[in-house]
């Protein structure tokens, strides 16, 4: 059964990059793009089986970390990794104390965003090199 993940991210560029990662990562997944908080609700309860959300910290109907938490909140059990421009350690650390399962800078490499997709999915908690 192939697995899905959740893109959710509001820069259609951006989206199509994280595309090009997951299916590097899982050749067979059914990938879901959304660019809202309201779209990305809409689609977890669409595909209740979801294995994974790659969530942008700022879109529409997002604040801060309110995305993250909210969707922790409602899902407990589906992985969340952050996917941000910001590099800042204290939004790393932050977004991971919030409940995600990783943290990938949008500067980080297509290699490298597959690798961290492939090692929560695998259960693993991925941050940066260099980031405790």
């Amino acid at each position: 059964m192939s697995q899905t993940i959740i893109i959710a991210d509001d820069h259609p560029l951006f989206r199509a990059a994280l595309k090009q990662a997951v299916n590097q990562a899982v050749p067979d997944a059914n990938t879901v793009e959304v660019d809202s908080i309201k779209s990305l609700q809409a689609a977890v309860e669409s595909h209740p089986d979801a294995d994974l959300i790659l969530l942008d910290l700022t879109m529409p109907g997002a604040h801060g970390f309110s995305g993250l938490v909210f969707m922790r909140g409602q899902y407990p059990g589906l992985p969340v990794v952050v996917v941000s421009g910001s590099e800042d350690l204290q939004v790393m650390r932050r977004s991971i104390d919030y409940g995600a399962s990783g943290f990938i800078p949008k500067s980080a490499p297509l290699p490298t965003i597959t690798l961290a997709i492939q090692a929560v999915l695998e259960g693993d908690v991925w941050l940066p090199d260099g980031v405790a």
